[in-house]
């Protein structure tokens, strides 16, 4: 099974050129840079070198998470613009400048660097997931986006492991010197490595501006439209899931331990989920697997709903659910693909990662105002907008055939 998978990958890098092999070991290694450098330590830092409240510190990751948002819409027209190698770069320039919040003092200055790697992060998300679009190829994207995202995780939990060692060992300003010289030789690698795409003749002739203000006419069409509320109706459990579960479990268990289990076994197993629906969407078409989906993560979600006092139901329904919502994140690039035209997919990536990002804070606050009054009511609603996501799944479908069918009466 090994050496036939292995057989397999390697068939597809060799089919897809040295531009998504390049790419795969960009996102490994942004995954290094960005859990350690935005996600795990910072709050650590804030409070113990700087003197934060856990007030402020939330403030600064929801500042950080705002313009992450505008990042995302400003990236998609830069994408369609130029191509999504350079957006990919300026996301890569950002992380380095957010390696600098752990070598300076000045407060100011400390946010002006933490501001540049929030607005990095929606540029690399957008850019990079356009980037894999296009260099991909519809044949193998599945899989490819599946390795796409566990190259991120991977890359997170392996940088995330060194910068403790680092911490432990020699303090914040060696920690924040090898953030830096990573993101920078990461920087420099991309540019050298990453092929660049040429981006259309209509990339060419259209101005940045009329990229940004032709926003509202990209996201009405209806395919878009539908896939839009695809992406955000699951992303508001997702946000409410990555606060409760957690908080429940432990209520549950009263131990951290099982926690951490939780968390580690949801991973493991949504990792081989993502492979698995990479794959029947490269050998059948996304249709059926995101179907087969989003079926499962709303059916999941009402188990949540009738189990959530129980810790069997949260481990049972909550892995499941978790296997369903990450295999969505891999088809998402595919249903991108078939949606919008080539020279409109950046400006759909930002709006997607804009409404990701809304989703995720929606779905957190719902979720922790709704758990006060009973706990199977945060997830009987967000089951309530799965069945709308997944009827609006079985729309987007036909909306795409019938236009495709429309073309080719038109040709």
């Amino acid at each position: 099974m090994s050496k036939r998978w292995n057989s397999y990958l390697t068939g597809i890098l060799r089919i897809t050129g040295r531009s998504v092999a390049a790419l795969l070991i960009v996102q490994l290694l942004s995954g290094g840079i960005l859990s350690p450098q935005r996600f795990v330590f910072f709050p650590i830092y804030a409070e113990e070198q700087l003197g934060y409240s856990a007030v402020v510190i939330s403030m600064w990751v929801a500042a950080g998470q705002f313009l992450g948002m505008l990042a995302a819409i400003i990236s998609g027209a830069v994408g369609d613009k130029v191509g999504h190698k350079w957006t990919l770069l300026l996301g890569l320039v950002g992380f380095v400048l957010g390696s600098l919040i752990y070598l300076v003092s000045t407060p100011w200055l400390m946010f002006v660097f933490w501001a540049a790697g929030g607005l990095g992060q929606g540029f690399h998300a957008v850019g990079g997931q356009g980037y894999l679009i296009e260099s991909a190829g519809s044949k193998h994207l599945g899989v490819l986006s599946a390795l796409y995202n566990w190259g991120f995780t991977l890359g997170g939990a392996l940088g995330s492991a060194v910068g403790g060692i680092i911490l432990d060992q020699h303090g914040f300003i060696p920690f924040g010197m090898t953030m830096l010289i990573v993101s920078l030789a990461t920087v420099m690698g991309a540019a050298a490595f990453l092929p660049t795409l040429r981006p259309s003749t209509q990339h060419q002739t259209a101005s940045l501006v009329g990229s940004l203000t032709s926003y509202r006419q990209v996201v009405r069409q209806p395919a878009v439209a539908i896939l839009s509320l695809m992406r955000f109706l699951p992303t508001c459990y997702w946000g409410m899931a990555a606060v409760l579960i957690p908080l429940l479990v432990n209520r549950g268990a009263e131990s951290k331990t099982a926690v951490a289990l939780y968390a580690t076994t949801s991973q493991i197993l949504a990792s081989l989920a993502q492979i698995g629906a990479g794959q029947a969407a490269d050998r059948w078409g996304a249709g059926r697997p995101t179907l087969i989906a989003f079926s499962v993560l709303t059916s999941s979600i009402f188990g949540l709903a009738l189990t959530g006092n129980e810790l069997w139901g949260l481990f049972l329904f909550g892995t499941t659910a978790a296997c369903a919502a990450w295999s969505l994140s891999t088809l998402m690039p595919t249903l991108v693909s078939i949606a919008a035209s080539a020279e409109e997919r950046g400006r759909v990536l930002g709006a997607l990662h804009l409404l990701w990002n809304l989703a995720m804070m929606v779905g957190a606050v719902i979720g922790g105002s709704l758990l006060s009054i009973a706990v199977g009511l945060p997830f009987f609603v967000a089951g309530l907008l799965n069945l709308g996501a997944l009827a609006l799944t079985m729309l987007f479908f036909r909306t795409v055939a019938l236009r495709t069918a429309g073309s080719l009466a038109n040709d």
